[in-house]
This record gives structure tokens, C-alpha cells and sequence, in this order.
């Protein structure tokens, strides 16, 4: 075989065999495949798409490329992934929550890049916690604790790291199609058998209209149920941040307030974790009714027994042993909390999610390139949210920034996100706004 002939039947809109697509993987894993092949390729497969057989096949022989993991647990293995968000941290309390419900998540989670945070800079600013871990010890972590959220191994998937370097620089970054062979061959390589997906969609998403967010999620699932993963998702609501924090150690400890129950503001934030949770804990016992998986998930987050399992967590993979009681004093913090207000009366009626986003990556929060060094407590808290009123003056949000000074253009740039009206907001729309089964 030869990689143009491969590249000149994707140009030409031909099909590709599973045995060619599992060819063309093994040789770019053996460095055989030049970069600009390889962007060809891609840009060939953006142009024409993929078939849904070549997309099965072609998320197949990427999960193929490296370790597949093998467990031995006496529960079920599920597995959440988000398309990515602003102040979203429904992973630090979903992975918890289900091993608390008797699953096992092995959770492997990436880093921020662009607007949209990572869940492991969250994490990595919990002193300790290492989200780099062998694959013997993060399989011994999760069958001790029952969930672990670590960071992908040089062994896993090996084709994605290759693939989406080329796709960043060739702008086939948004590629339905390659998004679903990424996405799904990591997770099948984690050796779960149960996947809820969180697709976002609106100001803060990736995906800003939902006819695009429903595609690329009935991508998901089709691609992850035919590879024999059983695979629901929901699409939410990332219109306004998910949480009133945005930052890595402020989301964190705005986490623990919630499971503490000391922070009863965060609606948006639970109804949504809540909500994905009961989908995929019905998917593992379809017997049970979705309001006994309410109850019994209400009561375990009130319990507390919701936060002991974060901690114990948080602990098994390097990080303080009391953290629940420690964490206000641990999480790095600024020197300075700013109040940014606002400049007339009236009623939030938007948010621009994106540039709040942006601003924290300006402020050296978050990442525009994967080499850049993270500041992990800077960032927002007390973000107003849509439809609330606000007097002139008063505190949109608590800027965390290391020094007493801001310029008056950070100032400009973070009341710019706010669209405030003297009338009246519209009724705040649910979270969820579809299931795709």
C-alpha cells in the first residue's frame, strides 16, 4: 500500500477499508507517515467526511494504536466526557457521585487549551495531587477508591497525539467526524463500558448552535455504541458560565463548598451533574426508575458521603489526607480580590462565556498553547448570572489577580462581557435541552 493512494481515494470521495484505515494508522505510529501526508489526509477527510463504517474503523484502529486497559472490578466501569466549557467542574463532583452509586470511573481527563478549562489544571492545583500516574497504579486507585482522574499516558492512544498535532495546524481542528475518532478511541482505550457525554453548546461552548452540538453528539454515540460502548448524551446549556467560579483552584474549592453543602447557589452546576448522572447510572440498571436514582443521589450528596469519596480521591492520588477540612488554606490564592462593578442599573440579559474565558487566559489562567505555565489561582468568583438584576456599583464579580492595580482596560474588557437592559429578562431555560439515545 501506499499513503497516496489512500490520500487520493479520500480526495476522489472513495471509501476507505477497515484494512487500509488500520494500515494508515500503524504507519504514521511508526513515524512512516510524512506530516504533510498526514495533513492531506486530514484535510481530505474535512473536505469529504467520513462514512459511518470508515469512522467506527478509523476510531477502532486509533484505540488499537497503544495500550487498551483491562480491569477486574466487581461493579460496573462508566465514564463521563464533556466537549468542554467555562467554570464547568461536573467531573469533580460526577466521578465521585457515581463510585459513591457503585460504579468504578476511570476518568482520563486532559488540560485546558483555549477559552474552555482543563480538568486537570483544576486538580493540579490541589498541592500533591499527581495527575500523571502509571497504568498499574491508576488501575489500583480506582478499584481501592473507586474513581480516579488522571491525565492520558504516552501509551494510550498514541495516533491522537500524532493526529491532533497536524489537525491544530492545519485547521481540521473542527472536523465532526475526526472529533468523534478522538474522542471515542481514548475512551474505549480506557476500558469502560458505559459512556454519558456532556455536549455543550452556546456563548461558552465550542459548539454554538445546537444543530451542530446535535450532529457532532449523535456522532458520539453512534461511533461509541457500534464499538460497543454503551453511550448516551446530553446537550447543555453553556450560554452562561456553569459555575459563579472561574479559575483552577477557585473552581476546585467552589467543588468542595457544594459538596460541604456550604454553597446552595450553584443550580446550574448540580441540576447538570445530576442530570447526566441519573442518564448514565439508568444506562448501567435500566431496571431502576429515574426518580429512585434521584432520590438516591440527593441523599448521597447531602450525606456528605459524596465528598468523603472526593477526598479519599483526592488522597490516594498524592493530595492532603484532610483535604476537606484543609483546602481553604491549601488551594494557592492571589494576593488581591477586586471587585469588578457595574457601570448603570438594570438585568443581565448576556453573557459573553467566551471573553470571560479569554480574559482568564490573559491573565494567565489558562493556556493559548500547551507549553504555556499556568498562574492556578487567578481567575472570578460571585460571576453574576443571567436575568439577575444588578444596582450601579455593584460587584459583577470578585477578580482574583496578583496585583492591587488592574488597568482600566481589564476593567473595560471584563464589564464588556455583561450586556445589561433596564428590561426585563426572559424566563432562564433549562440546562439540558436535549437527550440524544
Amino acid at each position: 500500500m501506499l499513503i497516496q493512494d489512500l490520500i487520493r481515494k479520500k480526495r476522489d470521495k472513495k471509501r476507505l477499508t477497515s484494512d487500509e484505515i488500520k494500515w494508515f494508522v500503524l504507519e504514521l505510529c511508526k513515524n512512516e507517515v510524512e506530516p504533510a501526508q498526514t495533513g492531506a489526509f486530514l484535510m481530505a477527510a474535512w473536505i469529504n467526511g467520513l462514512s459511518e463504517l470508515e469512522k467506527i474503523n478509523f476510531t477502532n484502529a486509533m484505540k488499537n494504536s497503544g495500550t487498551v486497559l483491562k480491569w477486574k472490578l466487581n461493579g460496573p466501569i462508566v465514564d463521563k466526557h464533556s466537549t468542554g466549557g467555562v467554570g464547568d467542574t461536573v467531573s469533580l463532583i460526577l466521578a465521585p457521585l457515581m463510585a459513591s452509586l457503585g460504579c468504578f470511573v476511570p476518568m482520563i481527563s486532559g488540560k485546558g487549551l483555549g477559552h474552555t478549562g482543563g480538568t486537570l489544571d483544576k486538580l493540579s492545583s490541589i498541592p500533591g495531587y499527581k495527575v500523571e500516574q502509571s497504568e498499574t497504579s491508576f488501575q489500583k486507585i480506582v478499584s481501592r477508591v473507586g474513581c480516579a482522574i488522571v491525565g492520558q499516558t504516552s501509551k494510550l492512544v498514541p495516533a491522537d497525539k500524532i493526529l491532533y498535532a497536524i489537525r491544530d495546524v492545519t485547521s481540521t481542528v473542527d472536523s465532526v467526524d475526526l472529533i468523534t475518532a478522538s474522542i471515542i478511541s481514548k475512551k474505549l482505550a480506557s476500558g469502560i463500558n458505559n459512556l454519558i457525554l456532556d455536549v455543550k453548546v452556546g456563548r461558552g461552548a465550542l459548539m454554538t448552535n445546537v444543530t451542530r452540538a446535535k450532529k457532532l453528539a449523535k456522532s458520539l454515540v453512534s461511533v461509541a455504541n457500534a464499538s460497543n460502548c454503551k453511550t448516551r448524551a446530553l446537550i447543555t446549556n453553556m450560554d452562561d458560565p456553569l459555575s459563579s467560579a472561574i479559575g483552577n483552584a477557585l473552581e476546585v474549592e467552589t467543588v468542595v463548598d457544594v459538596l460541604l453543602g456550604k454553597n446552595k447557589n450553584e443550580k446550574a452546576l448540580l441540576d447538570t451533574t445530576i442530570a447526566l448522572s441519573i442518564e448514565l447510572y439508568s444506562m448501567v440498571y435500566p431496571a431502576k426508575s429515574k426518580i429512585e436514582i434521584q432520590k438516591k443521589v440527593h441523599s448521597l450528596l447531602d450525606s456528605g458521603h459524596v465528598a468523603e469519596r472526593f477526598e479519599n480521591m483526592v488522597s490516594a492520588l498524592g493530595g492532603p489526607k484532610d483535604f476537606l477540612s484543609t483546602y481553604k488554606k491549601v488551594l494557592p490564592k492571589t494576593k488581591y480580590v477586586i471587585p469588578i462593578r457595574a457601570k448603570k442599573d438594570g438585568y443581565i440579559t448576556q453573557i459573553d462565556t467566551k471573553a470571560l474565558g479569554n480574559i482568564l487566559i490573559k491573565i494567565g489562567g489558562g493556556r493559548q498553547k500547551a507549553s504555556d505555565n499556568l498562574n492556578l489561582s487567578v481567575g472570578f468568583t460571585k460571576v453574576v448570572k443571567s436575568n439577575e438584576r444588578v444596582d450601579a456599583n455593584e460587584a459583577l464579580l470578585m477578580l482574583h489577580y496578583p496585583d492591587k492595580c488592574l488597568s482600566s482596560s481589564l476593567e473595560e474588557e471584563i464589564n464588556n462581557c455583561f450586556t445589561i437592559s433596564g428590561r426585563n429578562p426572559a424566563q432562564p431555560i433549562n440546562p439540558i435541552l436535549q437527550k440524544i439515545v
